[in-house]
């Protein structure tokens, strides 16, 4: 493999310079549907000082990027920063993230289970792991499309512009189980993190996905239909609490509780409410100036009888009694 931060060597084509870069790291790249990122093997990464993963979905899109980063007991990671925005959802353990801001000064933030935090851009940080066990989360950037625009590590992890017109404090959400579903914004960021709670009984209407959407499993268990327009069959994948999936661009999807009691899931993608970036992501905010509002999702009316027939038979399972 050719160093990253140097040409790619005369006739070589189709270059993806984030994925040679990550696949160098030496930890392991986990790939699939879907990946239990509680189960997800980890390994010592010099870079940051933890023991880490990447997690590369067959759904995924050009932007985005997935690291498992684990704490061990009583441990801290490496000071680093990096010109990637970052979300961090954390799936087990609890700990303190501190952070320098650019005027000098330290903050902390602390987290827990099931909480979502954000640092500001290329703000220098820390992660402390305070428990006498594990500490692990997902953390969801722009990584790869950064890596494959600049093709340069040095610039992606040593640039010591501060933007402090983007500063406004690390922002944590303690748990977002009890946090209003609906769309958030932390940290200033370009990256959305949208919750939406399913109430027993009940399934989402479908719609089609634009590229690039990562869905975390927060609360109770579901589970996703995806299928191209058209198709005769669906592919259908279980989620929970540590359970990552993607669908691909331009299918349709569908979400289920299938369980007896509320399930929450979180929805991470490129473009915020505050900054959305593409014209899709104006329209899920309700910017009908795009499309016509509708256009893109399936009436209940008019969706396949199999959905509903093989939803009844799953909350059948569980002893649920469905609400619609």
């Amino acid at each position: 493999m050719e160093e990253i931060n140097q040409p790619a060597p005369a006739g070589k084509f189709l270059v993806d310079s984030y994925e040679d870069w990550a696949r160098a790291e030496g930890v392991p790249v986990h790939t699939g549907a879907s990946v239990d990122m509680l189960k997800a093997a980890v390994k010592p990464w010099a870079r940051f000082g933890v023991n880490g993963a990447f997690v590369h979905l067959d759904g995924r899109d050009d932007f985005l990027s997935v690291m498992v980063i684990e704490l061990p007991p009583n441990s801290g990671s490496a000071s680093h920063q990096h010109l990637y925005e970052q979300l961090c959802y954390v799936l087990e353990g609890n700990g303190t993230t501190e952070f320098e801001a650019p005027d000098g000064h330290t903050q902390v933030i602390a987290w827990g289970p099931k909480s979502l935090f954000a640092l500001p851009m290329n703000a220098r940080y820390r992660h402390r792991n305070t428990s006498a066990a594990p500490a692990r989360f997902a953390a969801i950037g722009d990584l790869r499309y950064l890596f494959n625009l600049f093709r340069s590590e040095a610039f992606v992890f040593e640039t010591p512009v501060r933007f402090a017109e983007r500063h406004g404090g690390a922002e944590v959400v303690a748990d977002l189980t009890q946090q209003t579903a609906g769309p958030l914004t932390l940290a200033r960021g370009t990256l959305s993190s949208d919750i939406t709670e399913l109430a027993p009984g009940t399934y989402a209407q479908a719609f089609r996905q634009m590229p690039g959407a990562h869905y975390f499993g927060v609360d109770g268990e579901g589970y996703l239909l995806v299928w191209e327009e058209g198709a005769q069959d669906f592919t259908r994948m279980p989620w929970h609490h540590g359970v990552v999936y993607a669908a691909p661009g331009m299918h349709f999807q569908q979400q289920f509780n299938a369980g007896g009691a509320p399930a929450r899931y979180l929805d991470v993608q490129m473009g915020s409410q505050q900054q959305p970036i593409f014209r899709h992501r104006r329209a899920s905010y309700g910017d009908t100036s795009v499309y016509a509002a509708g256009a893109a999702t399936i009436p209940r009316a008019e969706q396949d009888p199999r959905i509903h027939k093989e939803w009844l038979a799953a909350i059948a399972a569980k002893g649920v009694t469905p609400k619609r």
